[in-house]
C-alpha cells in the first residue's frame, strides 16, 4: 500500500523488571536507569522472576456533558483517573513478599528451638491497625533489536501503594506464583499532569 510505513522497531517485545523503592523524578525529569536497565539513586529493590505479562496500566473516566437540545454530548470531563502495575512474582523471598503486601510487618532471625542446621529464619506478621507504607515503584522492560542496545521503556508511579491481596499456592507440578498490584497515589507538590506517574522510551 503506497505511504504505508511499518515501523518495526516500534514493536516492543521484552521482559519487564518490577522494582520497589526507586527515586522519584524531579519534576521535568526522568527516572533514570543505567545501561543494564537498574534504577539509579534511591534504594531500588528488585523484585525478581515474574510469570506472564507485566502490566502498566493508565485509565482516566471521563464524564460526558449533555444537553436536551442536542442528541449528541457536548463536551466531556475528566472525573477521576488511576495507574497501577500488576506483575505475577514467582521469587518467595519474604522481604520481597512484605514489600507487596500492604500490612506486613517482615522479620528475620535465628531461633534455637527450630532444628539445628535450620534455624535461621524470615518471617510476615500481620493484624492490628497499621500505617500503609508508600514507595516509589517502576516497570523496566529493555527494548529489543540491534539498534537498541542498552535502552529501556521505563513506567514509574511516584508515590504507591500495595493492593492486591496475598495468595500463593503450593504444588508439585508447578513453581509457587503470588500476584502484586502497586497503585499510584498523586504527589500533590507535582504540577497537574505529572503528580502520578511517567512512561517514556529512550531512542
Amino acid at each position: 500500500m503506497a505511504g504505508f510505513t511499518i515501523t518495526v522497531p516500534d514493536i516492543h517485545q521484552g521482559t519487564g523488571m518490577l522494582w520497589y523503592g526507586v527515586q522519584v523524578p524531579a519534576v521535568g525529569a526522568r527516572l533514570l536507569v543505567d545501561a543494564n536497565g537498574n534504577p539509579l539513586g534511591g534504594s531500588p529493590i528488585p523484585m525478581g522472576a515474574s510469570d506472564g505479562a507485566s502490566t502498566f496500566h493508565l485509565e482516566a473516566k471521563i464524564e460526558e456533558i449533555a444537553i436536551d437540545q442536542e442528541t449528541a454530548p457536548v463536551d466531556s470531563v475528566m472525573t477521576a483517573e488511576s495507574a497501577y502495575l500488576e506483575v505475577t512474582l514467582k521469587e518467595s523471598s519474604l522481604v520481597k513478599i512484605s514489600k507487596a503486601l500492604a500490612h506486613a510487618a517482615y522479620t528475620s532471625g535465628t531461633d534455637a528451638g527450630l532444628p539445628a542446621g535450620a534455624q535461621n529464619y524470615e518471617q510476615i506478621t500481620v493484624g492490628g491497625l497499621v500505617s500503609i507504607p508508600q514507595a516509589a515503584v517502576a516497570l523496566i522492560s529493555p527494548r529489543r533489536g540491534f539498534s537498541s542496545p542498552g535502552k529501556f521503556v521505563v513506567a514509574c508511579l511516584y508515590n504507591a501503594y500495595a493492593k492486591e491481596p496475598f495468595q500463593i499456592g503450593f504444588t508439585r507440578s508447578k513453581e509457587a506464583v503470588y500476584k502484586v498490584r502497586f497503585d499510584g497515589l498523586a504527589v500533590l507538590s507535582r504540577p497537574p499532569g505529572d503528580r502520578v506517574a511517567q512512561f517514556y522510551r529512550q531512542l
